[in-house]
């Protein structure tokens, strides 16, 4: 196989541990794109919510439903649904998992 700036294969970005509840395998390209498969654990009864985040996303959800907060409104979305969050303050933005299955995705993220 030819080898090209374009081909991240899975073998070469393993899945590890980020947290208790978060594992990604990343891939970042050299024209500042990051590409990440993630699984993403409920949180516990009792967890606060997540801090806010203002990176840009592209989500594919693969398995179990995910849910963001935005200032003015909140989004939930599963299997075969796709999410465009852009970046900056305006789009800022709090991930949970929705249920109790680990929500499985492929996320791009930018600036």
């Amino acid at each position: 196989m030819t080898t090209s700036p374009y081909l991240f294969t899975a073998a070469d970005h393993p899945l590890h541990a980020v947290g208790d509840r978060l594992k990604i395998r990343e891939a970042v390209t050299g024209f500042g794109i990051a590409l990440r498969y993630q699984e993403r654990a409920p949180d516990p009864p009792g967890t606060p919510e997540a801090a806010w985040c203002e990176t840009g996303h592209s989500i594919f959800i693969l398995a179990g439903r995910i849910g963001y907060r935005f200032d003015d409104h909140t989004i939930e979305a599963g299997p075969g649904d796709m999410i465009h969050i852009p970046a900056g303050p305006e789009h800022r933005h709090k991930p949970r998992v929705v249920g109790t299955e680990t929500v499985r995705y492929v996320l791009t993220e930018f600036d």
